[in-house]
């Protein structure tokens, strides 16, 4: 069944969006028309790319694909009211001067973050009965308060309003697909059907996951790290969220050695994290470096890591760091709570430590340096087959291609039997 899809996503390229971007092209792939509805560029900064202005909406084709842009208030700086202004201005605008493609689409598929972008799409159900599935990549309100977003006064009047919006935008919707399995309980505690609710890992971008053999990087040598030491990789931001503390202070006790701890990224811990590792030779920060050379970097460690503080919100969702580690076919480190971990372990891909807990966490460290490298390489491999079974781009846009053709379908089957109705009734008459 080929069905027309309008993909609606505040975040699209020329935006760093690579992974509305390779949703879009792979539900291409599994044969769907495929239109996007979008914003103007301006994230990450907020200021509009050249070419386009904030007010005036726009159509342009990118690969193929027809793009539709609606105007909003770029901001994307410090201020929760102008951050605000941005999600509600392109959610009003694209519900206004969308509504044309949204309603000529068979299903809407709604990229759900920030949660505001479902709002285009309520619209259209509620004025053409167009079906929409939402994926939801963060569980709203919880993930703008958790991450000191909103606070002060107004804020439990503003969750109390957040939380009726996302709740309506999960009743409307045909299906709700979410990227992790404790996400998905979640939101069946909040009353979500169950069978209403589907897990559908986000995949890797075109090109992230292929295994390059040849490429190489000269990190170990560059950094003077031993050929008998294994290298311990983290990639990424260096913030509060990701509590890299506890995995610092591990190869900062004598019972890691020989490992190495090489930490690639900024943020704000950054500082922090450099000086309380001051004088130790067995930990290393790097400067962020193109995608193409942290992959190579990553090729040549032995082990991969992800670090996110202990948090309930945390333990429901899946960095993209956790496909990432399993796509290269390397060992995970997982110093997280909830899925990642259970993803990981559960694959026999890795081991897993309690976030903040630096004796968990040297003990980890310590049962990988007893490893032979046929033992990690035999993880590794585990861990790229489960990559390839459960989150790979062909099994995830599968998934999202058939939920998005059962809306359809059941749409169809709803305005027959509507029809059919009225015809009864007027043959009584």
């Amino acid at each position: 069944m080929t069905i027309a899809v309008t993909f609606v996503c505040q975040w699209f390229p020329p935006e760093p969006a690579a992974v509305p971007e390779s949703i879009a092209h792979a539900l291409r792939d599994q044969g769907l028309r495929v239109e996007v509805l979008t914003g103007i560029p301006n994230y990450p900064t907020g200021i509009v790319a050249e070419g386009y202005a904030a007010s005036r909406a726009v159509s342009e084709v990118q690969h193929g694909i027809r793009v539709r842009r609606t105007p909003l208030y770029p901001s994307h700086d410090t201020s929760a009211v102008k951050r605000l202004l941005n999600y509600a201005s392109w959610a009003l605008s694209s519900a206004v001067l969308g509504q044309k493609q949204l309603r000529k689409a068979d299903a809407n598929l709604v990229y759900s973050s920030p949660a505001t972008a479902a709002f285009p799409a309520m619209v259209a159900k509620t004025l053409w009965r167009t079906p929409y599935v939402l994926l939801v990549q963060d569980v709203w309100p919880d993930s703008i308060f958790a991450s000191g977003f909103l606070s002060g006064r107004l804020s439990q009047v503003i969750f109390r309003m957040v939380d009726t919006f996302v709740r309506c935008a999960y009743s409307m919707a045909d299906h709700v697909a979410v990227i992790s399995p404790g996400m998905a309980d979640l939101l069946i505690e909040r009353g979500v059907p169950s069978d209403k609710v589907s897990v559908v890992y986000n995949w890797l971008p075109e090109g992230d996951s292929a295994v390059d053999e040849g490429a190489t990087s000269s990190v170990r040598e560059d950094l003077g790290i031993p050929d008998d030491a294994k290298l311990f990789l983290y990639a990424g931001n260096h913030g509060r969220a990701q509590a890299l503390d506890s995995l610092v202070d591990a190869f900062m006790d004598p019972a890691t050695a020989p490992a190495h701890l090489v930490l690639l990224g900024d943020g704000v811990s950054k500082p922090d994290l450099v000086r309380r590792a001051a004088g130790k030779d067995r930990l290393h920060f790097l400067d962020p470096v193109p995608r193409e050379e942290a992959v190579r970097m990553s090729r040549a460690s032995d082990v991969h890591v992800v670090s996110l503080a202990d948090d309930p919100l945390f333990a429901v969702t899946m960095p993209s760091k956790v496909q990432s580690g399993l796509a290269t076919g390397l060992p995970v480190l997982v110093v997280a709570p909830g899925d990642s971990a259970a993803v990981v372990t559960g694959e026999c891909a890795g081991l897993a430590a309690s976030p903040g807990d630096v004796a968990a966490v040297v003990e980890a460290v310590s049962v990988f340096n007893e490893m032979t490298q046929k033992d990690l390489a035999k993880m590794g491999e585990r861990g790229r087959e489960a990559y390839e079974r459960l989150m790979a781009r062909g099994i995830g846009a599968a998934r999202l291609a058939f939920l998005l053709q059962q809306a359809a379908l059941r749409r169809g089957t709803r305005s027959m039997a509507t029809a059919t109705a009225v015809s009864n009734e007027g043959e009584k008459l």
